[in-house]
């Protein structure tokens, strides 16, 4: 079992804290409509200390979530849902009118703008690559969490992000590969049954030479 070391993140408290603070504090009317384009933007973020010899080093966990906020009355009725008004990404489907996104949509059970779990994968092996490590350390972390899943320690704030960590990297809680990613799914699934099944993660993932899960966590027997 592993326990995560926790570091305490108060912001979104804070944002959401100043936002109440202005609505009551301020008498005039009208307020729910807000400029064009406004965003209510939250971010929360943890840094933690990798212990490298003569060096400082810090992993950051960072996650951002964003609020189109209503401009004109017609916005509380029939809202967008899932809009990509600032088209920061492009699909394929970009040409698609709304009635075939809809049947994409219910056919697939995955929205147009959404991630799959072989595209995050790809993506978080590529920053693992970047920062010195193998790109097989993300299976090898599959398998270690299924090994020796992250711990309770009675903290909300916290308890999310673990909660997080589990669901993304456990690829039996969720069904979020493409139809094209059958090789992706079949890897790391096989990963996690290794680390479920008490296999050797570091003999199955010999070219991971660090377990990047107990960066921020260790081992309690």
């Amino acid at each position: 079992m592993r326990r995560p070391q926790q570091h305490n993140s108060n912001s979104t408290t804070l944002v959401v804290f100043i936002v109440l603070s202005v609505i009551l504090t301020t008498g005039t009317t009208g307020f729910l409509l807000f400029p064009t384009s406004t965003v209510l933007q939250l971010t929360s973020s943890m840094s933690v200390p990798i212990d490298i010899a003569n060096r400082k080093v810090f992993m950051d966990l960072g996650f951002q979530m964003n609020y189109n906020l209503p401009f004109d009355p017609a916005s509380f009725y029939n809202p967008t849902i899932w809009s990509n008004a600032l088209e920061r990404r492009k699909r394929h489907t970009d040409g698609f009118s709304g009635t075939v996104r809809e049947l994409l949509e219910a056919e697939n059970g995955i929205h147009p703008s959404d991630f799959t779990a072989g595209e995050l994968y790809a993506g978080l092996e590529l920053r693992l690559e970047e920062n010195g490590f193998h790109r097989s350390c993300l299976l090898r972390s599959v398998c270690e969490l299924a090994l020796h899943p992250l711990a309770d320690d009675h903290s909300y704030s916290f308890n999310l992000i673990v909660k997080i960590l589990t669901f993304l990297l456990t690829p039996s809680q969720h069904e979020g590969f493409g139809p094209s990613e059958k090789l992706y799914q079949h890897r790391y699934e096989r990963a996690e049954k290794i680390g479920f099944m008490g296999g050797d993660c570091q003999k199955a993932y010999p070219k991971c030479e660090l377990d990047v899960i107990t960066i921020f966590s260790k081992i309690v027997r």
